[in-house]
């Protein structure tokens, strides 16, 4: 939504303000801010968090509350918030009470504060680089307005490295106050060039917790026509560098401010856009890249990489997840890489190669304050989990596929191998899998699914790991027999899985192996339900933990599990078992160990939400792949604006306290799906090859893809279905697929590219034929278990048109409807749309005794319809067939399954 008001900048340096003690600085005129492009707006939702992030520094804060302020990795301070007092009026009016509405933007987030006789717009914004924060305040007033600042000083430096004392001062020249603590070395900022001091206590005061509070009091005529910024600096080099921090962010609010919708503008401009017909999806998809792009940090000890998340720190010392994780990062490394910010991408990899433990080990968690404390040897936290050194190599082969970068593989490769030898030497036992026991969790870190001895996702990376291990080998020619030598472990652990994990009894792969254990765990023992206590005592006796989760999604991700047996585990992923209207659960709500409450054994995530989306499009799966996918989007905005939370409960649509409500990765769970699942696009730019695979929803006739990186070239792909037409000969009704394919050079690299052109269509479509600039041209047909695959392969120099003529067949309009916070799952769940020449059968979900209403569209009419009712047709080249369904009766609150059938009859003539 569009902002309904202009907010100001200033035209002039601000270099006038350092005057004399005493002198009132002249302030600025106001003039209209420039915006990068993406806006969200709404009034003010009491609790709901909010960031502005910059490389070096945040703002954290939630709606209608208070705020905070971190400068790497120094907390600056908390509970800030304005007041207001009117000339003449007693009453401080306290802005938390009159802000109204949030304005979010990639570059800046506004609040309007709103009272009957004035108008405050303060204005937010991190300068991507610098070391500090600028608050811009627009008033409207009719009467002279003082404005009130109010915070806690909290000097501090990031979890664990707390400890100081802080000291806070005000200083006349600056306008300023200086926090600072016994070294100098560490040192905050807080001042404005009109601001006034009315709290510093005497030294003679006995010290106390009390906050600090200036006044802005100027003339009615000069808030008319003036900006009043407000600053916030920080340093780790003490006092003079902070004050020219807090000079440069001053004099320098215009360019800074141009710098940073610059930044967005290339990130929306430059990298992969996606439009579909839906809206809030393209949207989504514009934000999550934003959203990514925020996790990039700068710590001035350790560097650049990507952080996990944020929120506010409360009253500890870490914010969120704001500090530097190994498996974050490489998840959303693939994300990135989808989009082509291979820069990002370079400085992720490497921040971590940076840390990696001399037995190749990649680091967990690093704390932004590792550098001053013993981090990496007296805390357990840099070495906790395992997956993220399969998964450190997995994300450097999906970099090479993507940008064709050699040399950086080359330059890594020594510590790539490292990885590689680390994880190969934690199969102690020699069956093929790596494991979890003495090594460092794989995903679950606690509670009843613990401790876990394989787990099932641990081997997914593994199998990707060396399949990319030697896929990089092979392409740069680095090494053949280790190459081989990989494959061949490839392979066997893929046995090994299917093997260990299948249960053929319950049609599922298992979460994890264990090591059968006599003596019972602190929660079990702790457990006070007598058949959880059960459960928990069985599975702790048994070699294999047989409960049904998320987790097998992950090797799905890679198509790396058996394809019968993965459409059988998809059924269950669909289900309402795992799946939430917002989300995918981690672990079934029928299992006996399942707490929606829990971080491990019951909550949702947007990560296993992307997890389950992809595994569902790689199987051809499409509407449990868009379900999730959609899910995930429109998470986009729930709660923090434009961002996608860390987690949710399982069984309401609320995310938990505690999570991080900016989460990386959760936002990089927007980019996967949509890049690799809806629209099946992959780059492999060591051999300039580009498939392009879309799985398309029925009522979407176009997409358009433009800047997809592949190496240093970037294409722009138009892909439209036009509508229903008849072939003169036989009368048949028929559609053509056009796919526009256009190269737009970025680099020297001028070669030709090979492109796979394969779209899912219903297994009763009928492809006519293919003609490729106009020329008729062969093509390949696939039947997958629930979808035809029409592959084309093209050699392409310059703009290629391909089009497809094709007999429709029988799919489903399946929507997704927005959702409100609160609410419970209730969303009608189609599990599989499978349709022959004479017959469409759907294997559906939903509430017991709920109503819902499904379209069918087809070129067929429908006869007969079997549990449901047939409400109308309409149509005459496609027909779209209304029925309704009311579902089984169970217990309630609980859903039911229902499988429907329609009996098709032949096209009719026309």
């Amino acid at each position: 939504m569009k902002a309904a008001f202009c907010v100001l900048l200033l035209l002039v340096p601000m270099s006038a303000l350092f005057a004399q003690s005493g002198s009132l600085p002249p302030l600025p005129p106001k003039l209209s801010l420039p915006k990068s492009g993406l806006e969200l707006e709404r009034r003010t939702q009491s609790g709901s968090f909010f960031d502005v992030v910059g490389r070096r520094a945040v703002i954290v804060g939630y709606e209608n509350r208070t705020l905070e302020a971190w400068v790497y990795p120094l907390k600056i301070f908390d509970d800030f918030h304005l007041s207001f007092q009117l000339e003449g009026y007693p009453l401080e009016y306290d802005g938390r009470d009159l802000q109204v509405r949030i304005n979010v933007r990639p570059e800046a987030t506004s609040f309007t504060y709103s009272h009957a006789a004035f108008t405050v717009r303060q204005t937010l914004f991190a300068p991507i680089d610098e070391p500090g924060l600028v608050m811009l305040l627009d008033v409207e007033a009719v009467l002279p307005l003082q404005i009130i600042g109010s915070f806690r000083p909290k000097l501090s430096l990031m979890w664990p490295a707390g400890l100081m004392t802080g000291n806070v001062e005000w200083d006349k020249r600056e306008s300023a106050y200086f926090l600072t603590e016994e070294t100098n070395r560490f040192v905050g900022v807080v001042g404005s060039p009109v601001a006034k001091d009315v709290s510093v206590m005497p030294y003679q005061e006995e010290p106390r917790d009390a906050p600090v509070r200036f006044v802005i009091d100027v003339p009615i005529q000069t808030l008319r026509t003036s900006f009043i910024p407000i600053i916030i600096a920080g340093s780790v080099q003490g006092r003079a560098q902070a004050r020219a921090t807090y000079r440069k962010l001053l004099s320098q609010i215009q360019p800074l401010y141009e710098q940073t919708v610059a930044h967005y503008r290339r990130l929306q401009e430059e990298m992969l856009s996606i439009t579909t017909p839906d809206e809030r999806l393209n949207t989504a998809f514009a934000w999550a890249k934003v959203g990514i792009d925020k996790g990039v940090a700068t710590n001035p000890f350790l560097g650049t990489g990507l952080i996990a998340g944020f929120r506010t720190s409360g009253n500890s010392e870490r914010p969120g997840f704001a500090w530097f994780f190994g498996r974050d990062a490489l998840w959303t490394a693939l994300a990135i890489n989808s989009y082509g910010d291979f820069a990002t991408t370079r400085a992720a990899l490497n921040f971590l190669k940076k840390f990696q433990r001399e037995d190749g080990k990649i680091p967990h968690e690093i704390s932004q304050a590792a550098s001053l404390i013993p981090w990496f040897t007296d805390y357990p936290y840099p070495w906790a989990s395992a997956d993220a050194t399969p998964l450190y190599i997995i994300a450097h082969a999906d970099y090479l596929r993507a940008s064709g970068d050699g040399d950086f593989i080359r330059a890594n490769w020594d510590s790539i191998v490292k990885a590689y030898r680390f994880s190969a030497a934690t199969d102690t036992d020699g069956n093929g899998l790596i494991e979890n026991t003495k090594v460092g969790h794989g995903w679950v870190e606690g509670g009843r699914l613990y401790p876990p001895h394989e787990e099932i996702y641990q081997q997914g990376l593994w199998i990707q790991a060396l399949r990319s291990l030697a896929e990089m080998a092979e392409m740069l020619g680095i090494d053949a027999q280790l190459a081989q030598q990989a494959r061949q472990q490839a392979e066997r652990a893929r046995q090994a899985v299917e093997e260990t994990y299948w249960v053929e009894s319950q049609k599922i792969y298992a979460f994890a192996t264990n090591l059968p254990r006599s003596e019972p765990g602190e929660d079990e023992r702790e457990e006070k339900d007598p058949a959880r206590k059960s459960r928990m005592g069985e599975l702790r006796r048994s070699k294999l933990i047989d409960e049904v989760t998320v987790l097998p999604a992950v090797p799905m991700w890679w198509r790396l599990l058996d394809e019968k047996r993965a459409d059988q585990m998809l059924d269950r992923l669909g289900s309402a078992e795992l799946s939430a209207d917002w989300g995918a659960r981690i672990l079934s709500n029928q299992s006996l160990l399942y707490d929606p409450l829990s971080y491990h054994y019951g909550s949702v995530w947007p990560l296993f939400t992307g997890w389950a989306a992809m595994a569902a499009y790689k199987y051809y799966r499409a509407h449990i792949g868009y379900d999730y996918m959609m899910a995930n989007a429109l998470l986009t905005y729930d709660n923090a604006l434009g961002y996608v939370t860390e987690l949710l409960s399982g069984e309401l649509n609320q995310a938990f306290g505690r999570s991080s409500h900016h989460q990386i990765w959760s936002c990089a769970m927007v980019v996967s799906p949509m890049v690799h699942g809806l629209l099946g696009l992959e780059a492999d730019a060591t051999r300039h090859r580009l498939t392009f695979a879309p799985q398309l929803p029925a009522d979407w006739d176009e997409v358009m893809v433009k800047n997809f990186r592949l190496g240093d070239q970037r294409w722009n792909l138009s892909l439209g279905r036009s509508a229903p037409s008849l072939e003169a000969k036989s009368r048949t009704v028929f559609r053509v697929m056009r796919l526009s394919a256009e190269r737009i050079q970025l680099g020297e690299n001028s070669r030709p590219a090979e492109i796979l052109f394969a779209p899912s269509f219903p297994l009763d479509a009928e492809i006519r034929r293919v003609r490729v600039n106009e020329r008729e041209t062969k093509y390949d047909l696939i039947r997958a278990t629930h979808s035809l695959i029409c592959q084309i392969k093209l050699n392409v120099t310059g703009e290629t048109l391909v089009e497809i003529e094709y007999v429709p067949g029988t799919e489903v309009v399946f929507k997704r409807t927005a959702l409100r916070v609160g609410d419970s799952s209730q969303a009608l769940k189609l599990l599989g749309a499978d349709a022959s020449e004479n017959t469409l059968r759907l294997e559906i979900e939903g509430l017991s005794g709920a109503t819902y209403e499904l379209l069918v569209q087809s070129h067929k009419p429908t006869l007969k319809v079997v549990n449901a009712e047939l409400l109308s047709t309409r149509g005459d080249s496609l027909i779209q067939t209304r029925l309704r369904v009311i579902m089984p009766q169970a217990e309630r609150g609980s859903y039911a399954r229902q499988t429907i059938q329609l009996e098709l009859g032949p096209p009719p003539r026309r």
